[in-house]
C-alpha cells in the first residue's frame, strides 16, 4: 500500500539494487536488531509508482504527465461508476418505479409488438409493485427509458471530453460528474 505522496523517513535497512536504490527496510524490531545485522538508517522513500521503498535520492516518480493521465483515467472510472448507476436507477410513471435497463428496453417492445391498442397487460416495477398497463402505458414507460438513456449518454459524452481536454490535474479534479436530471 503507497503511503502518500513523498512518504519520506529515516530507517534501517538492506539496499537490494545499488542501481535502483531499492532497499529492505527492517520493521518492527527494535534498532539494536536492525543493527547487529548489519543494516543501515538510511533517507528511504516509498515509490507511487509501485509502492517499493527506495534511496530517497533514487525514488522513481509520476512525471507531471502521468499523474494527469492517472488523474484522468481515476475521473473517467469514477464518472463510468456514476454513469452505469444512472442507467439503471429506474423511471417512475404512475408512482410505480421501473427498471430502466437494456433487458426492460426489449421486454417492453416485445410486449407491445405483441399488443392491440385494446390490450392490457400486468407489468411489475422494481419492488414487485405491479400496474395494468395498456399498451399506450408500455410506449409511455419505453419514452421515459428512453429519454433517461439518451440524457445519460450525452452527458457521458460530455463528461469524457471535458476528462479529455482537461490541461492540469486541478482541470480534471474540477469536473463535475453528475447524472441527476
Amino acid at each position: 500500500m503507497y503511503l502518500g505522496e513523498h512518504h519520506k523517513m529515516l530507517k534501517y535497512c538492506f539496499i537490494k539494487n545499488e542501481k535502483t536504490g531499492l532497499v529492505q527496510l527492517g520493521v518492527g524490531c527494535p534498532d539494536e536488531y536492525y543493527i547487529e545485522i548489519g543494516m543501515k538508517q538510511r533517507d528511504v522513500e516509498q515509490s507511487e509508482t509501485n509502492g517499493q521503498w527506495y534511496l530517497t535520492e533514487l525514488c522513481p516518480h509520476y512525471t507531471d504527465k502521468q499523474k494527469l493521465e492517472n488523474a484522468k483515467n481515476t475521473k473517467i472510472q469514477d464518472n463510468d461508476i456514476l454513469r452505469d448507476e444512472a442507467l439503471n436507477r429506474g423511471v417512475t410513471y404512475n408512482n410505480i418505479l421501473f427498471d430502466s435497463d437494456t433487458d426492460q428496453k426489449a421486454n417492453i417492445l416485445g410486449a407491445v409488438l405483441q399488443m392491440s391498442d385494446t390490450d392490457t397487460i400486468e407489468w411489475f416495477g422494481m419492488n414487485n409493485d405491479s400496474m395494468t398497463c395498456t399498451k399506450q402505458d408500455l410506449l409511455n414507460i419505453g419514452g421515459l427509458i428512453t429519454a433517461l438513456h439518451s440524457f445519460v449518454w450525452n452527458r457521458n459524452a460530455e463528461i469524457k471530453e471535458q476528462i479529455k481536454e482537461a490541461k492540469t490535474i486541478e482541470e480534471v479534479e474540477n469536473i463535475e460528474v453528475n447524472y441527476e436530471v
